[in-house]
């Protein structure tokens, strides 16, 4: 072991030093903990600080050391600009840009270089097919070994990125929330080390660098709202962390509010957030859904960054949408026909987010408002090979 963590509970604040592997409070039991950063961070650490076209330029804010860093480009991923739109400023940040196309890179290349870090040669982790394709393409560049547990449903064009990069792949018989309990099983007996969605704290330790990214984008602003295409809800407590630490350090002045975006099947973190206001802020357990969608990135039943995802959406006075089929396909198509933006169903369901928030008058009339647009396209094409009804 290089390196004892500091880490820090999101629901009982306990403070506590551990080795790469922490993830459970040792104190409430019953949540993740986030990798506690600015408990270390030296003072003078200002933006002039932050040079370089990877994620690795905010290499203070990280709880890695850079050497470890892999040699593709990571992060540095265009914000795209198209002025006034039905009234408000909308940007869509292009994550598909990243090495396997997908924002969940920044997510495997902080775990990467923890493993390596800690000695480590072999990774595993659960995926639809995003995360598995991100890790195993990564995993290849640091020349490390990677095992990926799929479900049967996994998009054929994201296991053969996985093939390519010559990862194992193991076919679950069920669905992502088997594969998740398969791959933590595996690396308990075997010691690889798990990338697990909720379950490895350092996940959202690369997933918080697309706030960072789009902060400075937009001059060291928050925009009004960032809108999130959410499963597991780790992306949504990524980017609160993000700008927390941003405003802790003074970088950004204020938080802007989040807009987490569902499929209607696949709603947990939506119905979530509904009993933890009906309980004054009192986390529920978690709602288990069934879902059925062509979304497949954020079809997960029982979402396993549960927690640290309601907390976000409350700290950051959020809201929810969901969304049924027909709408995520029509808001795909509208995206990529109207703006150039091609990006895979989940991510492109945010468009239709924002039309509807801003018929309902939610979001409001002159404010920035960004699109996380998460995945390419090219990922799964099937639901664009006919025409839209």
């Amino acid at each position: 072991m290089k390196r004892l963590y500091t880490f820090r509970c999101g629901v009982c604040a306990e403070s506590q030093t551990s080795n790469a592997w922490a993830s459970t409070c040792r104190c409430c039991r019953s949540a993740r903990l986030d990798v506690d950063v600015l408990s270390s961070m030296a003072s003078d650490d200002g933006v002039e600080r932050f040079h370089g076209e990877t994620l690795w330029k905010y290499a203070r804010l990280l709880p890695a050391d850079k050497q470890y860093a892999s040699p593709l480009q990571v992060g540095g991923t265009p914000l795209y600009d198209f002025g006034i739109q039905s009234g408000i400023h909308l940007y869509v940040k292009d994550e598909s840009r990243n090495p396997s196309g997908s924002l969940k890179d920044r997510a495997s290349e902080l775990v990467l270089a923890v493993a390596r870090e800690n000695g480590i040669d072999h990774v595993v982790t659960a995926s639809t097919g995003n995360a598995a394709a991100s890790l195993a393409c990564l995993a290849a560049s640091q020349r490390m070994n990677a095992t990926i547990f799929v479900p049967q449903n996994a998009p054929t064009a994201k296991l053969a990125q996985v093939k390519a990069f010559g990862a194992t792949v193991v076919t679950v018989d069920g669905d992502y929330d088997m594969a998740y309990h398969r791959a933590s099983e595996f690396a308990a007996r075997t010691g690889a080390y798990c990338r697990n969605t909720g379950a490895n704290p350092f996940t959202r330790e690369g997933k918080k660098t697309v706030a960072f990214e789009i902060a400075e984008q937009l001059g060291w602003q928050s925009p009004d709202w960032i809108f999130v295409p959410t499963g597991d809800g780790n992306i949504l407590s990524s980017v609160a962390k993000g700008f927390i630490e941003l405003r802790a350090l003074g970088l950004v002045k204020r938080l802007p509010r989040l807009a987490c975006v569902q499929a209607r099947s696949s709603n947990a973190i939506s119905l979530g957030l509904q009993a933890a206001r009906l309980n004054a802020g009192l986390f529920q357990p978690v709602p288990i859904v069934s879902p059925k969608t062509c979304a497949d990135s954020i079809a997960v039943r029982e979402p396993k960054d549960f927690v640290s995802a309601i907390k976000a959406l409350i700290d950051f006075d959020g809201v929810c949408v969901e969304l049924d089929e027909g709408e995520i396909v029509h808001s795909t198509r509208q995206l990529a026909k109207h703006y150039g933006v091609f990006l895979e169903p989940s991510a492109g369901a945010t468009y239709n987010g924002l039309t509807r928030l801003l018929a309902e008058d939610v979001v409001r009339s002159g404010e920035h408002v960004v699109l996380l647009g998460t995945g390419s396209g090219l990922k799964d094409p099937s639901v664009f090979s006919t025409e839209e009804s």
